[in-house]
């Protein structure tokens, strides 16, 4: 089963419950940052030495920012091609919003 360690109030953590909830992924989720369990606690440390919310635990290990979460997510399931597009085109145009919110 998918973990999401992330507070719902993160922009970035609900971004990663969206793509969950547009994919129909089952997952759960655990409290971590502000006003929750602490980011800098050495077992968190350890899944993201840079002490940010979201990271996700699948079967490969921990992964941690957003944008690379859904990509992941969308990449791993046929159903995420609709947000995720396989052609390079289309794929940049999602890619390009992608990286331009961040900034």
């Amino acid at each position: 089963m998918l973990k999401i360690l992330g507070r719902t109030s993160s922009l970035n953590v609900r971004k990663v419950l969206w793509t969950c909830d547009e994919l129909a992924l089952p997952y759960d989720r655990e409290d971590w940052g502000t006003g929750y369990a602490s980011t800098h606690d050495p077992a968190f440390l350890a899944l993201n030495p840079n002490a940010l919310v979201p990271v996700i635990l699948d079967e490969h290990g921990p992964l941690w920012e957003s944008n690379t979460i859904c990509r992941y997510l969308a990449s791993r399931h046929d159903i995420g091609q609709a947000l995720l597009p396989a052609e390079p085109r289309a794929r940049a145009g999602v890619e390009q919003w992608m990286d331009w919110q961040a900034t």
